[in-house]
C-alpha cells in the first residue's frame, strides 16, 4: 500500500511500490497533472487510464462519471486536488464475494486535509494535530508497515487571486 497526503497547498507521498511478491522499487506516486491539479495514487500501478481520465480536469463538473471509472476495473485510490484546491478521492474496488459488482467513484472532501492508503489513519493524527502533510508522510513512514521513505511533496501552483491576477 502506500500513504498519501494533502493539506494547505501540499500534497506529501512515500515512495514503496509494490506488488504480491513484495517491494518492488521506490518511487514518487504524485502525478502533475495537464490541468495544473495533483493526483496521489495507492492501488494498481499502471493507472494510465484513471489519468487520461483526470489529466485535464479543472472543475468538478468535468470529472468522469461513476461508470467511466468503474469499467477500468482497477483496484484504485486517488487524492485528487483540482487546480484551485478542491479535494476528491477517486476509489474503484474489486468484486466482493457477495455481489461480484465493482464499486467506486469520485468524492468531494469536506475537510482542508485529506489522506489515503494503508498509512491514512497516522497521516489523518497528525494533519489534525496541526501537522503537515510531509510530517505527516513522515511518521505514517515509520508506523506503517507498507508505507517507505523517501517523502516526496508536490506543491499544487499558487491559486489565482480573486481579481484575476497571479
Amino acid at each position: 500500500m502506500t500513504t498519501v497526503a494533502y493539506k494547505d497547498g501540499t500534497m506529501a507521498c512515500d515512495s514503496a511500490w509494490s506488488e504480491d511478491m513484495g517491494l518492488l522499487t521506490r518511487r514518487p506516486k504524485i502525478i502533475r497533472l495537464q490541468s495544473g491539479g495533483l493526483l496521489g495514487e495507492a492501488g494498481a500501478c499502471d493507472t494510465r487510464d484513471v489519468i487520461a481520465l483526470l489529466d485535464k480536469v479543472k472543475r468538478p463538473s468535468q470529472l468522469p462519471t461513476r461508470k467511466q471509472l468503474l469499467d477500468l476495473k482497477l483496484d484504485y485510490c486517488g487524492l485528487l486536488v483540482l487546480p484551485m484546491g478542491k479535494i476528491f478521492t477517486v476509489f474503484m474496488d474489486m468484486p466482493g464475494t457477495d455481489d461480484g459488482n465493482w464499486d467506486g467513484g469520485v468524492f468531494e472532501v469536506g475537510e482542508n486535509y485529506y489522506a489515503v492508503g494503508s498509512g491514512r489513519k497516522y497521516a489523518f493524527a497528525i494533519m489534525e494535530e496541526g501537522g503537515t502533510a510531509k510530517r505527516a508522510v513522515e511518521i505514517a513512514c515509520r508506523r506503517d508497515m507498507n508505507s517507505r521513505p523517501p517523502v516526496h511533496t508536490a506543491m499544487l501552483p499558487a491559486r489565482m487571486k480573486p481579481n484575476g491576477r497571479g
